[in-house]
């Protein structure tokens, strides 16, 4: 068994080692770049719906401002909306990207060959 700690010379004994260098199945080039074309979409979707969703949610927060009159709907509001905003759109986009990495796995053809220009994904046809 190889030992990498006792530092073998020479390429004896290194049956072991796997070339894990994604390869193109057309030309067998390793100049193959990820496309990740669905996380980008659906990171911008999810970033814009979380936006408006905590936005929305910031408004009905406001109505609740009525309560301490005028100066009390300002400030909840502008606070809500700064706040609700960047924590849903933040969220939007998480959820949004993690769905488009999925997609891209199993559905899309993720990966492109920089040689050929032949485009394939993750499962085998």
């Amino acid at each position: 068994m190889h030992d990498p700690l006792l530092g073998n010379e020479g390429n004896e004994g290194n049956d072991d080692i796997v070339d894990v260098t994604p390869r193109c199945p057309g030309c067998r080039s390793a100049s193959i770049e990820t496309r990740n074309l669905a996380r980008r979409f659906g990171g911008a979707i999810g970033a814009i719906a979380g936006t408006a969703s905590g936005v929305a949610f910031a408004i009905s927060g406001a109505e609740v401002g009525l309560l301490g009159g005028p100066i009390g709907v300002l400030l909840g509001a502008a606070a809500g909306v700064v706040i609700d905003g960047i924590v849903g759109g933040a969220t939007g986009c998480a959820a949004g990207s993690r769905l488009g990495a999925a997609i891209d796995q199993n559905i899309l053809h993720n990966h492109h060959c920089r040689s050929c220009g032949y485009t394939f994904g993750d499962k085998p046809s």
